[in-house]
């Protein structure tokens, strides 16, 4: 791109703006300023949004309306594409379901929706832009999610989900919305929400699509998550009545706030069986048809009907999920692909690559963890993963014997290699000489069950020591730390039980936080490393 003064200055409006509305709380009353009045009155007022069009009528715009209007016009290259949809997705992260639905129904999620599965070439990371705002658009709202679904036939249903399985390091934090969405749906149907009626005998047999949702009220924010909560100034007199937050918000504004529950899924998720979708199919062969992307698979040949009640996928065993555009037929391809999720997800992090970019891979992956212990499903993915990586390792074996079988093809290939200047994998360069095999095995991402462990060692090293990463961390997943803990527990306990990755310990690196200081930070000595 041409930068210019203006385009530099344009662009730190565009920061500024992006940093007044990025907080970790569930119920920042700032970005709320950036809807104009007559936007306030609208969003907030008591309607069935699903009824509505997808273009909500012609308001008085505010500067978010703006942002998002200026961000669909922009072209892929545009310099300030990545700063509005910046600025949008720091608005929606932690905002109200009432907002996200009237940021979707501005148009902004068919243009997204579009702008994934159109056929052309993407500019750089300009699908991961759309693919992280469409995840924050409809993170943890049942209703923007079945906005997005019902816009979707057979043919963008798989191509939606084909670019995110073949992109995963763009697409993998909107699959956890994904993921994270569906299993609150999964707890509202199953447990029913606190204070609500006893949950039907038979919540399968329920449409409803509305969120599990726990107790509500500032008395309930006492978690991390919470600690920077939004609530009214107060003195040594008791709550200061000139910056009281009621006097600042209208009447179906504080209500709407008051009702808001900032947990997603219940304390204690507790299953009678393991749920029957998501078990290996008894002939693989079935899904010949509808096998996509690295065998993933897009719809199903039949589904298995529940055989109990209380099944926590029961609900979306049924004739909706042969429907492209049902939520059913999304929780269906989530739950089946749980196991290749993980398997490709690993297959682009390990030890040696991994940092602030691809960090979140490493999240989802505990995260799809998570849920699958949660439905007692944690075994199977495990044995599941497991099968795949054996014969991805059988394949393997195959094509370097046949390999062997034409040395001089394989000498010819190696040489030509060696005057290129070409990145394998793990993003090095491969130069003249650098063919050679690492001597150690870590980081390698042949083996599945092992990556994952090394990943999980990493995952524990970094979290435990950085207070406010597990504080974005919780936030943006509404799930308490403990409860990413327990499971990573599970997974590296390698004592060859059917949850834990390794049947025995696995040799790991000496954790950087048990290093002696180096000299240079000693205060006792100077710059050069003499004594003062």
């Amino acid at each position: 791109c041409e930068c210019t003064p203006e385009s530099a200055l344009s662009v730190q409006y565009l920061r500024l703006l992006h940093n007044f509305c990025d907080r970790d709380c569930d119920n920042y009353f700032g970005r709320r300023l950036l809807l104009s009045d007559e936007e306030r009155e609208y969003v907030f007022s008591d309607r069935n949004w699903l009824d509505l069009p997808h273009e909500r009528p012609t308001l008085n715009p505010g500067l978010f309306s703006k942002v998002v209007g200026a961000f669909i016009d922009e072209s892929d290259d545009s310099p300030y594409r990545f700063w509005l949809a910046s600025c949008a997705e720091s608005y929606l992260r932690g905002s109200s379901a009432h907002e996200q639905l009237f940021a979707a129904k501005s148009g902004l999620l068919l243009h997204l929706v579009e702008d994934i599965i159109s056929d052309r070439l993407h500019c750089a990371g300009s699908l991961q832009t759309s693919f992280d705002l469409l995840g924050e658009l409809c993170k943890g709202n049942s209703e923007v999610l079945h906005l997005l679904v019902s816009t979707l036939d057979e043919d963008s249903f798989r191509k939606l989900m084909s670019a995110a399985a073949a992109n995963l390091v763009d697409s993998n934090v909107f699959l956890r919305s994904l993921l994270l969405s569906v299993e609150r749906i999964s707890a509202g149907k199953l447990f029913g929400s606190v204070g609500a009626a006893d949950p039907p005998a038979n919540p399968w047999k329920n449409h409803a699509y509305g969120p599990w949702t726990g107790k509500a009220g500032l008395s309930t924010k006492f978690y991390l998550t919470h600690s920077w909560w939004d609530a009214a100034t107060s003195s040594l007199n008791g709550l200061d009545p000139s910056n009281s937050r009621s006097k600042r918000l209208s009447d179906s504004e504080q209500s709407c706030d008051e009702a808001r529950s900032s947990d997603w899924f219940p304390g204690r998720f507790i299953v009678k069986q393991e749920s029957a979708l998501g078990m290996p199919a008894e002939d693989p062969s079935s899904f010949n048809s509808s096998i996509g992307y690295n065998g993933w698979l897009f719809s199903p040949s039949h589904v298995q009907l529940p055989t109990d009640p209380h099944d926590p996928l029961g609900w979306a065993l049924g004739d909706a999920a042969f429907s492209p555009n049902t939520i059913e037929r999304l929780t269906w391809f989530l739950v089946t692909n749980q196991a290749r999720l993980l398997r490709d997800l690993l297959g682009v992090v390990d030890l040696r690559n991994i940092n602030h970019e691809n960090i979140c891979c490493l999240n989802t992956a505990v995260v799809v963890a998570m849920f699958a212990s949660r439905r007692l499903q944690l075994p199977g993915v495990l044995y599941e993963l497991k099968r795949m990586n054996e014969e991805d390792k059988d394949a393997s074996k195959r094509r370097k014997r046949e390999m062997q079988k034409n040395p001089r093809e394989v000498r010819s290939l190696v040489q030509a290699i060696s005057f290129m200047d070409i990145e394998d994998s793990r993003g090095r360069l491969l130069r003249p000489g650098s063919l050679r095999r690492l001597s150690s095995r870590l980081g390698d991402r042949t083996d599945v069950m092992r990556n994952f462990r090394e990943l999980l060692w990493f995952w524990s090293e970094y979290y435990t020591h950085r207070g406010r990463d597990r504080l974005s961390l919780e936030f943006s997943s509404h799930l308490r730390f403990h409860e990413w803990c327990k499971v990573v527990s599970l997974l590296a306990a390698d004592d060859g039980s059917s949850t834990a990755l390794s049947r025995r310990p696995v040799r790991l690196p000496k954790s950087p936080y048990q290093r002696a200081p180096r000299i240079v930070d000693n205060p006792r000595r100077g710059n050069d490393g003499s004594a003062c």
